[in-house]
C-alpha cells in the first residue's frame, strides 16, 4: 500500500484509539462506519462520540427511498474511564479494532438492528494533514479516513443482509467548532474492484478548502481540489453531484452520484447545524459503485434557501 505526498498525516501509533486532552484541556473523539447498498436500496451507519469527560452517544441509522429511515437508533449516557476503543460497549454497540488502523470489528443490537459489521482496510489510514489545503482546527486536530472490505450481516426488522462488500470509516480527535464553517459536503465512493474517492469540500471564513484522496490500483494519491456540481431539490436536500477530482499530480477522477435515500440529523450545536446524509449510486470513471453524501447547513440559512426556492 502505498500514498504519495511529502505532507505528514501526523499520525502516532496509538491514534485509533481513546484520546485524552492536555492538562486543563478538553477533547473529543468521534468514530465513523458506513456501508452504501444500492442493489438493496439501502445506506448505513454508525457515529459514535466520546468527550474526555466519559459523556458519549451514537447514532445508528439504516435508510432507504422513504421518507423516514428504517432505522434510527439513538443513545447518550457515560462510559468508564478506563474503556476505550479497543474494547468498548455501550448499549448494544460494541467496537474493537484488533490491528489499530487496519482491521475493526463493530457489533450492534437494539431496537429493530442486528449489525455484525467486519472492516479490513483496502489501503493506508489517510489524514487530511496530506492535503495542501490542510486540516482546518475548528474541525479537529486530526482525522482519518480509509476505505476497506466489510464482512458480516445486517438484519433490520425481518429483513437480513449478508455483508461482502466495500465500506468506509473514519476517526476525528479535538473538539470541533460547528459554527465556523458556512457549508461543506463531505463525499465517499467505492467500487467492488477497489477504487475509492473520500472528498471533503469546506467553505469557512469566506474560504474553501478541500481534502481527501483517490485511490487508484492499489495507490493513494490526495487531492489538490475538487471540481463539483451539485444538484439539489427545493428544499436543498442533494439529489446529485458530477465531479472531478483534481490529485497532486494533477490526475483527474470523474465521479458522479445519484440519491435513492436521504435522511437529516441536527448536531445541537448553538449554529442549529443541519447535518443532511444521502446515500446514493455512483460511477467512477464511468465504473459503478456506491457512495454517500454529506452535506452541512447552518438552520436559518437552510430555512431560508428552502423559502426562496419556493
Amino acid at each position: 500500500m502505498t500514498t504519495l505526498g511529502d505532507l505528514a498525516s501526523g499520525f502516532g501509533p496509538q491514534d485509533d484509539l481513546r484520546h485524552r486532552p492536555a492538562p486543563g484541556g478538553r477533547m473529543r473523539d468521534s468514530l465513523f462506519w458506513q456501508m452504501t447498498m444500492p442493489d438493496e436500496q439501502l445506506g448505513l451507519q454508525i457515529y459514535l462520540y466520546l468527550t474526555d469527560r466519559g459523556k458519549t452517544g451514537y447514532n445508528v441509522v439504516v435508510w432507504g427511498p422513504d421518507d423516514k429511515p428504517i432505522a434510527r437508533e439513538l443513545a447518550a449516557g457515560s462510559i468508564p474511564h478506563e474503556m476505550d476503543f479497543d474494547d468498548f460497549e455501550f448499549e448494544g454497540l460494541t467496537v474493537a479494532q484488533p490491528q489499530l488502523r487496519r482491521t475493526a470489528q463493530v457489533g450492534f443490537a437494539a431496537g429493530d438492528v442486528r449489525l455484525e459489521y467486519n472492516f479490513e482496510a483496502i489501503h493506508d489510514a489517510f489524514s487530511y494533514h496530506q492535503n495542501p489545503d490542510g486540516l482546518p482546527t475548528w474541525f479537529a486536530e486530526n482525522r482519518l479516513e480509509q476505505t476497506g472490505h466489510v464482512t458480516g450481516f445486517l438484519e433490520v426488522g425481518d429483513r437480513r443482509i449478508e455483508l461482502d462488500r466495500k465500506g468506509h470509516r473514519d476517526h476525528s480527535w479535538g473538539p470541533r467548532n460547528w459554527g465556523v464553517p458556512h457549508h461543506w459536503k463531505w463525499i465517499i465512493a467505492y467500487t467492488e474492484s477497489g477504487r475509492a474517492i473520500n472528498g471533503w469540500i469546506w467553505i469557512a471564513k469566506g474560504e474553501w478548502g478541500f481534502a481527501g484522496y483517490v485511490v487508484k490500483d492499489g495507490v493513494t494519491v490526495p487531492v489538490s481540489h475538487i471540481e463539483a456540481k451539485t444538484g439539489y431539490d427545493p428544499d436543498m436536500a442533494q439529489r446529485s453531484l458530477d465531479a472531478i477530482f483534481v490529485d497532486i499530480t494533477g490526475g483527474r477522477t470523474h465521479l458522479t452520484l445519484e440519491r435513492f435515500g436521504l435522511f437529516r440529523l441536527p448536531t445541537n450545536d448553538r449554529m442549529t447545524t443541519v447535518i443532511s446524509e444521502a446515500a446514493c449510486a455512483a460511477t467512477i470513471d464511468g465504473e459503478p459503485g456506491a457512495g454517500q453524501f454529506e452535506t452541512h447547513w447552518p438552520a436559518d440559512y437552510l430555512q431560508h434557501l428552502t423559502e426562496a426556492n419556493r
